[in-house]
């Protein structure tokens, strides 16, 4: 090639470089908003524009720069635009695009604007025009700037509006947490608010890079703090965050966790939350509920037909006064409620006034959204009123069937073994009751009264029932069954027997010569239970010098009392007033009344006594000890099957009739 032929191609080339330059630089780039729009539009699905400029500042990292973006909402949104931004800017690597590589040393994005929400029947406005899946590589990423973002959430279906400010700190190092989000509004209509950090944000796009985050949320009376790493951050692929949560009731989790958990007092749980495939985990916890503590392993799965929750719960001191949220006893109003939820309680604490037995409905939906496989265990109880020393309990729910088997209780050196079933398939939840009771020593039964410590026996017997109902309350009012109670072989308070049998002349000779203890040859309580309604088929307490004799019905319905107890004398006795005593009332409210013969006699005494001798004034209070010694066996024979079979084998031992039954 001749020097005047490279001249010119030179000078050519010298001069196109030129022309591309000018045109460059001169070139109006606004000219390609239409195809950028048309491109975007038929990818998406929805209308895309650009009403301000598009520009490009050429260096060796051009700067190409664009403002007034916005794409279109879905037709069923509530609002349009769903994307508005008002300028984005980007530098391009011109070395690095010659290699085929998209490398952007910079990014910034100003006041976007996003709303995100869902239709009534779970459409999703951000699902836009599907394509073919093709893999697609994000650009490498330097800086990123984000500046005065608003992010909205809403999903009517569930009554969550949301508005988050999100920004980037420029002065914190990227390998920081240079993400600030701030959001408030309501979630599951309960008030909701969050701070939140996070760590480079193009790196969330990356399901592999542990995504480091921080945060802390109030959702109504639930507040909670977490510090961790996040893989996946929007399919949440693995997360290992540690947690901890505290707040007024543990069934407030259900509408932000989807854990069905019952009503309890306020409580403050820590742990390390782990996630993996389908299942959410907290292993080690600890915290407290009331005054009860706990710790343990609970697993919450996702991948199967409805949630999975499985754990192994411990409390070291458990206060059973805490677990009063588990039959459904209702909660008063509490300091940090609102107006209009004091009220509710109030109303609703007014219906249960006068009543023991919860009669607050079963929160069927609950057990019928998720199923559950939980152990519990109790190793030391505190309570005021029962003498139980531990708690092991098995709770299991598949699809609305409640399994409580066995929630056993150590009490008063025995045990009171339950299993009990709840059906909430049915409109009306049908339930099964059976306890067996083995073994209770009467002077621990009975802890607070000085009159039974030195007693001794051992309790043993059965409940059976079946019922139906929609509380606990509604369950035993309907309840059919059986209730059986066998004690023989023990030793109890003269002087409670005097007491109960009114014998002056022999309460004033113990008083003063010191309370001794008679054999109980034997003690059967058997009650028939239908519709609700317990009536007695044997009530017998039977000892050498005294029988006590009952009878009468329980409402379990109306919590209503209707018993008498007679107390027959075996030996005669001066001073004795004995006469029936009824017991009535409510289970609240329990009246124990001498019957209406014990006022005629102490009258009919006073009245000789004032027209008579001193000795006829006597006459009505002397007992003539007819009594007869009550048949043991025929009586224990006569308590159903379930409280013969919890009653155990004979044993000599066990008293001074050589037929005695050893409850178990």
């Amino acid at each position: 090639m001749s020097v005047r032929t490279r001249q010119i191609l030179s000078v050519s080339g010298t001069a196109f470089l030129l022309l591309v330059i000018a045109f460059i630089i001169w070139f109006d780039w606004n000219m390609l908003k239409p195809y950028i729009e048309r491109q975007v539009a038929e990818k998406t699905g929805r209308e895309f524009t650009i009403r301000g400029d598009l520009d490009v500042n050429l260096s060796l990292h051009p700067l190409v720069s664009v403002e007034g973006l916005s794409l279109a909402n879905a037709a069923w949104g509530t609002e349009q635009p769903m994307v508005t931004v008002d300028r984005v800017a980007a530098r391009i690597s011109l070395w690095d695009l010659l290699f085929g590589n998209i490398v952007l040393p910079e990014i910034s994005i100003t006041r976007p604007w996003v709303l995100l929400e869902k239709s009534m029947d779970g459409r999703r406005n951000w699902d836009l025009k599907k394509e073919e899946k093709k893999k697609m590589e994000l650009p490498e990423i330097g800086q990123f700037t984000l500046d005065q973002g608003k992010v909205l959430f809403r999903d009517p279906k569930t009554k969550t509006d949301i508005a988050a400010d999100v920004f980037t700190d420029p002065a914190v190092d990227a390998r920081e947490l240079p993400l600030h989000v701030a959001a408030e509004g309501k979630f599951t209509d309960l008030k909701f608010t969050a701070r939140v950090q996070g760590g480079k944000i193009m790196s969330l796009a990356d399901k592999a890079v542990p995504y480091p985050i921080k945060a802390s949320v109030e959702v109504g009376t639930t507040r909670a703090s977490a510090g961790g790493t996040i893989k996946g951050l929007a399919e949440m692929t693995e997360v290992d965050l540690k947690l901890d949560l505290h707040g007024e009731d543990l069934s407030a989790l259900y509408p932000v966790t989807g854990i069905v958990i019952f009503p309890s007092p306020p409580y403050h749980i820590s742990g390390r939350v782990l996630h993996h495939d389908t299942e959410w985990s907290m292993k080690g916890f600890s915290g407290k509920v009331g005054n009860s503590d706990l710790g343990g392993d609970i697993v919450f799965d996702t991948g199967g037909e409805r949630p999975l929750l499985r754990g192994d719960v411990v409390s070291k001191v458990l206060d059973l006064s805490d677990l009063q949220g588990f039959i459904g006893a209702r909660r008063g109003p509490q300091p940090q409620d609102t107006p209009a939820e004091k009220q509710k309680k109030k109303a609703s604490a007014k219906a249960q006034k006068g009543r023991i037995l919860p009669d607050k409905e079963f929160g069927v939906e609950g057990l019928q959204a998720m199923d559950a496989d939980l152990k519990f265990r109790g190793e030391s109880i505190r309570n005021q009123e029962l003498p139980v020393e531990h708690l092991v309990s098995h709770l299991k729910v598949d699809n609305g069937l409640l399994t409580l088997a066995p929630a056993n209780f150590a009490v008063a050196g025995g045990n009171i073994i339950s299993n009990i079933t709840i059906n909430t398939r049915p409109e009306v939840p049908r339930g099964e009751i059976k306890v067996d009771v083995k073994r209770l020593q009467l002077p621990k039964l009975f802890p607070k009264l000085e009159i039974t410590k030195n007693s001794a026996g051992v309790i043993g017997g059965a409940i059976n029932i079946k019922s139906h109902g929609k509380s606990v309350g509604a369950l035993l009012g309907s309840a059919d069954g059986d209730f059986g109670l066998i004690m023989s072989g023990g030793q109890i308070s003269k002087l409670l027997l005097e007491v109960i049998g009114l014998d002056g002349g022999q309460i004033i000779k113990l008083l003063f010569a010191g309370d001794k203890n008679v054999p109980v040859r034997c003690g059967v309580i058997d009650f028939g239970i239908k519709e609700g309604i317990m009536s007695s088929k044997a009530f017998v307490i039977d000892t050498p010098d005294t029988k006590i004799v009952a009878e009468g019905q329980i409402s379990l319905a109306e919590e209503k009392i209707d018993m008498k107890l007679s107390p027959q004398a075996k030996d005669v006795s001066i001073l004795s007033l004995r006469t029936p005593i009824h017991l009535e009332g409510t289970f609240k409210d329990p009246v124990i009344l001498p019957d209406k013969i014990l006022a005629m006699r102490a009258g009919a005494a006073v009245l000789l006594g004032v027209l008579a001798t001193p000795l006829a004034a006597l006459i009505p209070t002397i007992e003539t000890g007819l009594a007869k010694d009550a048949n043991c066996r025929a009586l224990i024979a006569s308590v159903e099957t379930p409280a013969k079979r919890a009653a155990g084998v004979k044993d000599k031992r066990d008293g001074d009739h050589p037929k005695a039954v050893k409850p178990k």
